[in-house]
């Protein structure tokens, strides 16, 4: 059974939710006196401090989307060398073949419209082909150093595809880690937020809006506290 991915509880980009985190452990450090009352001490702002720290370290989108397209860069890169290196080749069949008979066993296609998986199964099959057809193909020009070329390219192209899919799957990994850890620290921050609200409601206005978390869209996170991660 597949795996249920997790998403977001918190209406606010990544950053906010740091500096809402920040802002809230300060506001707590200010009134630790009156937040002791309420069990929450040293040990609990320490706890919620490693929730802030462990959420800060995560990696952020835009350096996995950096990396990916890089990924991304540098296979389409290998698939036009590829295409580079075919084309003359395919040439070459076209004249020894009149584009009959054992032409057909190349397969050219429409290299600029094929998928990567398809363009290497082509590449991997002009080299193989030209092996076996060597002696006619040598007679168009074709020389062991362009076969071994385009055998070497295709050895790259796909290990550049693996690359692009490690990519892939790093950033849904690194995704789901930060969403998990927002979360917690989210979780966290409402119930603190909740409790620092109780505790000024009746008595300070100032410092219960010090508590008063705002969402991007500029609501109340609202006081029902959830069930606290940390202890």
């Amino acid at each position: 059974m597949p795996k249920q991915m997790e998403t977001r509880t918190y209406k606010m980009a990544d950053g906010d939710l740091k500096q809402t985190a920040d802002s809230l452990q300060q506001a707590i450090t200010r009134d630790a006196a009156d937040f002791a009352k309420r069990n929450i001490g040293a040990p609990q702002q320490a706890a919620y401090q490693a929730l802030i720290d462990s959420f800060d370290a995560t990696t952020t989108d835009e350096e996995l989307k950096g990396m990916l397209k890089y990924a991304v860069e540098q296979k389409d890169n290998v698939a036009n060398d590829i295409r580079v290196a075919i084309r003359p080749i395919r040439n070459m069949a076209e004249i020894a073949y009149n584009s009959k008979g054992k032409f057909s066993a190349f397969g050219f296609g429409d290299m600029g419209n094929m998928s990567d998986g398809d363009l290497y199964r082509l590449a991997r099959r002009v080299v193989r082909v030209c092996g076996k057809l060597i002696t006619d193909m040598q007679l168009q020009g074709l020389t062991a150093a362009q076969v071994t070329a385009l055998d070497a390219l295709a050895t790259d192209f796909d290990k550049k595809i693996d690359a692009v899919e490690d990519a892939v799957e790093t950033r849904d990994l690194e995704t789901q880690d930060r969403i998990i850890k927002g979360n917690a620290l989210w979780a966290e921050t409402v119930r603190l937020a909740s409790i620092g609200k109780s505790l000024y409601e009746d008595t300070n206005e100032a410092k219960y809006n010090d508590y008063v978390l705002i969402s991007n869209k500029g609501s109340d996170s609202g006081n029902t506290p959830p069930t606290p991660p940390v202890g």
